[in-house]
């Protein structure tokens, strides 16, 4: 059985969500429709609490794409795999990319890149849940910050630990928490 350090109560997170929505309703107030992009599967219930905390004049667009650097282990694999990346035409748009977490940065800079190319957003900003430095390898740095992160390995709150030689793939998901999964490579 995984042992798990609470890092982040769900009080906490739905404090610094609120914190997160005002800011950027503040920043996208003017702006006419802004798309907002959930990076899956990690993503999703950061993604429901803070569009619900945005508060804009005009409707927000919302859409998905499935993106994964991690498989099934601890640590970023390195490849960027786009599992998922249909989206509408969003053309000269406002775009807002929510994220789990930046850790390596390899995928937020690939998602970036990749929406530059195909629509020219008339700006483009991310927000992530989690920024991980310490393993940061492609220079991105995100516009707004939910919680700052060392060397740990998160679960809870969307974030999964897959398991897939046990037959145990994407598991605390559900937890209302973010903690830390405390193991040999954890030691907490």
């Amino acid at each position: 059985m995984d042992k798990i350090k609470e890092l982040y109560s769900a009080e906490q997170i739905s404090k610094r969500i609120a914190e997160l929505g005002a800011e950027i309703s503040r920043d996208y107030r003017d702006l006419e429709c802004p798309v907002v992009i959930g990076v899956l599967k990690g993503s999703f219930c950061f993604l429901a609490d803070l569009v619900r905390q945005i508060k804009l004049p005009e409707s927000m667009q919302i859409e998905f794409v499935h993106l994964s650097s991690y498989g099934s282990g601890t640590a970023s694999s390195g490849i960027v795999q786009a599992l998922y990346l249909s989206l509408p035409n969003i053309k000269n748009r406002h775009i807002l990319i929510v994220e789990d977490i930046v850790d390596s940065g390899r995928t937020a800079t690939f998602f970036r890149e990749y929406l530059k190319d195909q629509f020219m957003p008339a700006s483009l900003k991310l927000v992530a849940l989690l920024d991980k430095t310490v393993h940061r390898i492609s220079p991105v740095k995100p516009d707004y910050v939910g919680f700052s992160v060392g060397d740990v390995f998160i679960v809870g709150y969307g974030f999964d630990y897959a398991e897939e030689y046990l037959n145990q793939a994407q598991r605390y998901r559900e937890l209302p928490y973010l903690g830390a999964l405390v193991d040999g490579a954890n030691n907490l």
